[in-house]
């Protein structure tokens, strides 16, 4: 298909998309409002249904370096007792974890490798075949890759102009050098306590370096900032209840909090000649760890239905029954899973602590997911 591309956004699912669509001898230019690409520091897992894909376009090989592959997922209750696990990066299918940051900074050196341009300090502001920027100037394109996140402007002004809505969820993050006897096994595993109301997250980002999520329920979000500084004493009083050291453990480093907004999957994902990608798309809560995995498959299955099909038409309709469903599943299992995650009740507890004991029910739970084969579902259809 004969194109031109204008991406807005130079996050994860706009460099992806540059760099697919670079490999399809597609020319794209990416807009990004801000001075530079991201700098923020947060720990982010792939798993194999992305970790494939980026080894199809040249990234996994230097990604790997970058990042960290566990050897377990370790389930404990908010005492620290260990409840069941079980192993990761079993063959050739990988599960990363690594700071975003890497990512992002990977995913850039690509794209510009490749010959694809970013274009910083560009706030788009209206959206017809061209967009008008906010400095005055206006891009011309044949068609428009929205990738500019949960609070997509594309979103709001041509598809659904709904806010985001706040998800009753608050994570405290931080990122902090590795210590024992909490990170046993040298480290190598990614540990997940269980407690009332709250789930904890650790693992592996770098050589001896962790990253920490910290998710508790809550009523409201009322600051305007997406992340906030946080002080040790409100974070100790949110996990009150769980084991002391591991909760003075974590928060022995800076805290940032924010609050977890969520925007459901539309029934469509492009209008005209635009379509939506990543969580301007289907932003949702992260408790099965797929918002940037489902970026990088939107992204990359999007250019290969542009490489293949003439007709802009048939390529809107292959993308949304390739990907409508398959979000919509897993934003309707993510909230599933925090009620499993955060579940209060004594006897529920006893009685899913029991079953996941016994049964390898977390790995059951995901490995539809992190199995997924976008190659062959592209293949069914073209």
């Amino acid at each position: 298909m004969s194109q031109k591309v204008s991406i807005i956004g130079a996050g994860i699912s706009g460099l992806t998309a540059g760099i697919c669509l670079s490999k399809k001898n597609i020319p794209s230019i990416i807009y990004e409002r801000n001075h530079a690409i991201s700098d923020v520091s947060a720990g982010i897992n792939l798993s194999p249904n992305a970790t494939n894909l980026l080894k199809n376009i040249g990234v996994l090989e230097d990604l790997i370096s970058l990042g960290h592959q566990p050897s377990n997922v370790i389930f404990r209750d908010h005492k620290g007792n260990k409840i069941s696990s079980y192993a990761l990066n079993m063959g050739d299918r990988y599960f990363l974890t690594l700071n975003r940051n890497k990512l992002i900074g990977l995913l850039y050196e690509k794209y510009k490798e490749l010959g694809g341009e970013v274009i910083f300090n560009r706030n788009v502001k209206d959206f017809e075949n061209d967009c008008n920027l906010s400095k005055g100037k206006s891009i011309e394109a044949n068609m428009i890759f929205g990738c500019d996140g949960i609070n997509s402007s594309l979103r709001a002004k041509k598809f659904n102009p709904k806010s985001p809505l706040f998800s009753g969820f608050i994570a405290w993050r931080s990122i902090k050098e590795f210590s024992t006897p909490f990170e046993e096994n040298n480290g190598e595993d990614i540990n997940f306590y269980l407690g009332p109301n709250s789930h904890i997250v650790t693992y592996p980002i770098g050589e001896k370096i962790y990253s920490a999520t910290c998710i508790i329920k809550s009523s409201d979000w009322i600051d305007e900032s997406w992340i906030l500084e946080g002080s040790k004493v409100e974070f100790k009083y949110d996990f009150k209840d769980w084991n002391n050291e591991l909760i003075t453990y974590l928060a022995d480093s800076k805290l940032y909090k924010w609050g977890i907004f969520q925007r459901s999957p539309l029934e469509s994902f492009s209008t005209n000649n635009i379509f939506l990608l990543g969580d301007s798309a289907h932003a949702m809560v992260p408790f099965l760890g797929q918002g940037s995995c489902l970026a990088i498959e939107d992204s990359y299955c999007l250019a290969e239905v542009l490489d293949k099909k003439e007709s802009n038409d048939d390529a809107k309709k292959i993308f949304d029954d390739l990907r409508i469903s398959r979000c919509k599943n897993i934003y309707r299992r993510s909230l599933i899973q925090a009620k499993l995650n955060h579940i209060s009740n004594p006897i529920l507890t006893f009685l899913r602590n029991k079953l996941l004991s016994h049964l390898p029910i977390a790995d059951f739970m995901v490995r539809d997911i992190h199995n997924y084969d976008l190659d062959s579902e592209i293949k069914k259809i073209i």
